[in-house]
């Protein structure tokens, strides 16, 4: 049955006795990036950060301790 304004119940108190989920946190509409860390074959240890829309930021660090940002944007 669906909710009735004049049933004297707001509409909180009929959803809640549905056994709708709620999350403790409330819900959020942020996206989680994907992190990659490791070494490449030339000894270089790399961070790379995928976004939901697949633009991908790549940290680097060579042998040598000198930093190195690589941005790759993907238009559509």
């Amino acid at each position: 049955m669906p909710w009735d304004p004049d049933s004297g119940q707001t509409f909180g108190e009929y959803v809640r006795s549905k056994g709708v989920q709620v999350r403790p946190g409330g819900w959020t509409w942020t996206t989680r990036d994907q992190v990659t860390e490791g070494r490449n074959p030339a000894g270089e240890r790399f961070k790379t950060v995928t976004d939901q829309l697949g633009n991908e930021v790549t940290e680097r660090t060579d042998a040598k301790g000198r930093q190195r940002k690589d941005v790759h944007i993907h238009l559509r």
